[in-house]
């Protein structure tokens, strides 16, 4: 129990922790201001200041607050638990110390796990705070925010579970704290940003090929939407245009009815199907079991590790 209360103090310390604060507040303060410029202080109806809100706030949480700069950062606290007990040397003392390594693994990744998921609660709540103070939104719609942190902080318990994970077994499968980091930095940006972005440009070969299996923003993308579609806030197609673009599961060319428009004269707006390629569930449970297997790894590694 004493590794994983000085592991948890380790991964907390104030600077540290500070750091992730500012870090985490920068989009948020952006955000704000083009909310309370370009839709708060429009002549907007309060169903579309709604929808842009929540849509804002969807990509938010999933691209920063929850996304490429918190996985990162949990990524980088993983892998250096025990690249810095081997780099220093006090692996050898804690071994010595008649302590299991699989101990050593266990307490390490709890702790790791314990401080994600606060840092994540803390991120949902600052990304809201500041959004409501700088754009000085209606209550209504904060309340409606609000409502979809109990189905965040699901979502944090998963997306922690797997990236702690997998972090932990990168230190040992990569000698290189830095270049283990870099790595994980790299595949974070191209699953949460760099796919997103060209992903219209493989329309053709996604189901031909089935590139889905191997999309793993579309796989997040799912895993999110099954805990933010939880909540009483609705879908609306404004909100799927908005949300479309980074969290890949709509079909938003689908969105327009252009039968109905043409009728009309005027664009009609319809629900985006959602891909349905795979399901939640067995996304989570795959997840939730790669996730494991990298725990095991890394328990089954440091046993078989040469410690002196």
């Amino acid at each position: 129990m004493t590794i994983f209360i000085n592991t948890f103090r380790s991964l907390l310390k104030w600077k540290s922790t500070l750091i992730f604060i500012v870090i985490m507040s920068i989009l948020p303060i952006i955000l704000g201001f083009v909310l309370k410029n370009e839709i708060y202080g429009k002549d907007m109806a309060f169903q579309s200041q709604l929808d842009f809100t929540i849509g804002i706030y969807y990509i938010l949480v999933f691209m920063w607050g929850l996304g490429i700069p918190f996985l990162i950062v949990i990524s980088a606290k993983g892998i250096s638990l025990i690249a810095n007990e081997i780099t220093e040397g006090t692996l050898g003392l804690l071994v010595s110390m008649k302590i299991s390594r699989f101990q050593i693994v266990l307490y390490k990744w709890l702790a790791l796990y314990f401080v994600v998921v606060l840092l994540g609660i803390l991120s949902i709540y600052e990304n809201i705070s500041i959004l409501s103070l700088i754009s000085d939104m209606d209550k209504n719609i904060l309340n409606k925010l609000i409502e979809s942190i109990p189905f965040l902080i699901q979502h944090i318990l998963i997306m922690g579970f797997i990236f702690s994970n997998i972090a932990i077994l990168l230190s040992l499968l990569i000698k290189s704290k830095i270049f283990a980091t870099i790595s994980m930095t790299f595949f974070i940006v191209i699953v949460f940003l760099i796919i997103p972005l060209f992903k219209n440009f493989l329309t053709s070969y996604y189901e031909k090929y089935n590139l889905y299996l191997y999309d793993l923003n579309y796989h997040f993308s799912l895993i999110y939407y099954h805990f933010i579609s939880k909540s009483n806030i609705s879908i609306s197609p404004t909100l799927q245009t908005v949300m479309g673009t980074f969290i890949g599961i709509f079909d938003i060319k689908k969105i327009t009815d252009n039968d109905m428009s043409v009728l009309l004269k005027s664009s009609l707006m319809k629900d985006a199907a959602i891909y349905s390629y795979l399901s939640s569930n067995i996304l989570i449970l795959f997840w939730l079991f790669i996730s494991i297997i990298c725990l095991f790894l890394s328990m089954r590694i440091l046993t078989k590790r040469d410690i002196t």
